[in-house]
């Protein structure tokens, strides 16, 4: 069994994250719990009718911002240093912390690229809160002389269901991990949750 980790000698362990990483991380998590929402939704709506029509316009739209998001979310990661980590942490759990949060950033990533690959095949014009959004670079060359069809199906099928599971999982084991620490002498929710006082 693993021993525990002593917190960083000299580090700042009573800092709360800045507003800006704050901001996007609760923005970018409502946004993915909004889409896993509108994606299930749209599942019992009416093929092709208006309303879903409209309902794909806002998910698509949605989607295209989470990958902004997330970019601006990295480069300020890379230019704004987090506060430092002082948990009484085995070095197990420290590894899957770390294994959770980058798993996070390519689903962020991964989830809306193939959503965009999607709807990049054939003609019809992507939305994206009131503009069109262009099509993936080189897919209908790639594509040429191919069954597009069934690649957009297949594309479909790694979207909607092995990368959502996934990201579900990953935003289930991230509160577990959260709330473990929250409840076991070492809160931290107060460094992410804005008006939430630090323990005294």
């Amino acid at each position: 069994m693993s021993e525990p980790l002593a917190p960083p000698q000299g580090a700042q362990p009573h800092l709360r994250y800045s507003a800006v990483a704050v901001g996007l991380h609760w923005v970018i998590a409502a946004t993915i719990a909004i889409q896993i929402g509108i994606g299930w939704y749209m599942g019992d709506m009416e093929a092709r009718s208006p309303a879903k029509r409209e309902m794909e316009a806002i998910h698509i739209s949605l989607g295209l911002t989470i990958p902004l998001l997330t970019v601006m979310r990295i480069i300020w990661r890379l230019i704004h240093r987090p506060p430092p980590v002082a948990l009484p942490q085995a070095s197990w759990e420290r590894r899957l912390s770390l294994a959770v949060h980058a798993l996070f950033y390519v689903l962020l990533l991964a989830l809306p690229l193939t959503g965009w690959i999607m709807e990049s095949v054939g003609p019809r014009p992507i939305p994206f809160w009131g503009v069109v959004w262009p099509h993936f670079p080189g897919l209908g060359a790639m594509l040429q002389g191919r069954d597009g069809g069934a690649f957009k199906e297949a594309l479909e099928g790694l979207h909607s269901s092995p990368l959502v599971w996934s990201m579900i999982a990953l935003v289930a084991l991230h509160v577990v991990g959260a709330l473990k620490h929250q409840f076991d002498g070492s809160p931290v929710l107060w460094r992410m949750i804005p008006l939430l006082k630090r323990p005294s």
